[in-house]
This record gives C-alpha cells, structure tokens and sequence, in this order.
C-alpha cells in the first residue's frame, strides 16, 4: 500500500505547487526553455527557479518516473536568465546566459563537461556563433569541476568492460538500434496522448497529479523499479543482475509510468527514463 499512497501524496503536493505559482514547471522543463528562447527572448520567470527546484525533488523523491536532466536544464536557465534580467543586459546575452546555465546543468549531473556545452548549443540555442560558444564552454568546465569536488569523478553509470567477440554481433546492434528507435517513437506519442487525456479530464488541474501518482503506484506493485530516476536498474542491467524477462517488462511499464507521471502534471526529466 505504500507504492499506492506514496506516488499519490507526491502527486497532491506537486499539482496544486504548479497551479498557483508556477505552471511552466510541471513536464520535463526542456522545451519550456527553448520556447521561452525562440519566442520571449530568454525571458523565464525568477520564482521558476524556486518552484521547479522545489516539485522536482518531491515528485523523484515520492518515486515519480521521471529523470533529473530535465529540471536541472530548465533550473540552471533560469538563473541565468534571471541574472539576465536583474544585471539588465540586451537580449543576446540573456540568451547566452540561459545557454550557459542549460549547459552548466547538463555538464554537472552527468560529469560531462563537452556534452553539456554541445547540448545547450545545439539544443537550447541553435547557434554556433564564437560570442556564444566561449561562455558556454567556460560555464560547463566550471560546473563539472565544482560538481566533482561535491559528487568525485565518477561516471554516470558504472560500465563493465567490454570485448568484441565475433563481428556477427554488428547487424545485432544494428537491429537493436532501429528497435530502439521505434520504442522511441512510441514513448514519445505515448506522452502526448497522456498529456492530451489528462487535459481533457474533467477534474481540478491541481488534483490530477494525484491521480498519475495512483496509476503510478498500481504498475510500482508488481514493478518497483519504474519508481524514481531509474539509474540504480541502469546499473543492475548492465551488471547482468536483471532477467530479460524483467527487463522487457520494463520496456513497457517505464514508458508508461513516464508517460503518466508527466502526462498528469509530474515534475521531471524524461532522458534517464
């Protein structure tokens, strides 16, 4: 009863949070930046950084299917963004400082400095250009530096080595790459159509992530490993701890519990998921 009422309480806290202050924090907060970039020029709301701090944390913490990539993207754009506005600097470089504070959250969690820089510039900025390229490289060398004096100089998920033992392998990853695309596919139509089904339902907004959270816990009874971000089983799998029968279930019921938990107005990424 626990992974029923759980989910569910991390849900009534969650809604009526994102109702009354801030409702462009629920969902995985990625697009809301690029659309607050593309359309209203880097401009995101100061308490964003606050409330999406704050929703995020409970929803993973209460076992929400959702991913901390997400809401450190949109929480480090924020506060550059809001830097932006308190300093009163033009446009352009409220720009590069959302892309710098994108590129500052991705380069700390994942201890990938490169990846951070490449993500907010392809990604958050569409722009290549030398004014933005120095300060977003800059900004993500120091997160991941002060992020491995806090967290070590780990990698993201512990890989085991690996040996090519015959070249008949090759058009296996091959078909498993277009597999994975599909199952891609499907998570991402899957999302939309639980986003467009909650909106369509006829209930309070701030109580319909209560709701996800009870849908959650039902598919956590007799599957606790779609609950939370999701790396610990990431592990168990590559260490060769899971059954592929586990693990094909998961295949499912993860993207449905991702697909739930935001569809309903959870907080949260969806690349760990």
């Amino acid at each position: 009863y626990l992974r029923l009422l759980i989910p569910a309480a991390g849900g009534l806290i969650v809604g009526p949070i994102v109702y009354l202050l801030a409702n462009e924090a629920k969902g995985h907060g990625v697009p809301e930046v690029m659309e607050s970039v593309a359309l209203r020029s880097g401009m995101i709301r100061k308490r964003v950084v606050l409330v999406k701090s704050f929703v995020s944390a409970i929803c993973i913490g209460t076992g929400g299917s959702v991913g901390r990539e997400g809401p450190i993207v949109q929480i480090g754009s924020a506060i550059g963004s809001s830097i932006g506005q308190l300093l009163h600097v033009s446009v352009d470089r409220i720009r590069t400082l959302v892309g710098c504070g994108a590129a500052a959250g991705i380069a700390a969690t994942f201890n990938a400095p490169i990846a951070g820089a490449m993500f907010a510039l392809e990604i958050i900025l569409g722009d290549f250009g030398l004014a933005t390229f120095s300060p977003i490289v800059i900004s993500a060398v120091v997160a991941t530096a002060v992020s491995r004096h806090f967290l070590g100089n780990t990698p993201a998920f512990l890989v085991p080595e690996y040996k090519l033992i015959s070249a008949w392998e090759l058009p296996l990853y091959m078909a498993l790459g277009i597999l994975c695309a599909f199952v891609a596919v499907g998570f991402t139509r899957s999302l939309y159509r639980l986003e467009d089904g909650f909106e369509h339902l006829r209930l309070p907004p701030y109580l319909k992530a209560g709701i996800g959270g009870l849908l959650l816990g039902v598919i956590a009874i007799p599957f606790p490993h779609v609950l939370g971000v999701g790396y610990g089983s990431i592990d168990l799998a590559l260490l060769e701890h899971l059954s592929w029968q586990l693990m094909l279930g998961l295949v499912a019921f993860k993207l449905l519990a991702t697909s739930i938990t935001l569809g309903s107005g959870g907080s949260g990424g969806i690349f760990a998921p």
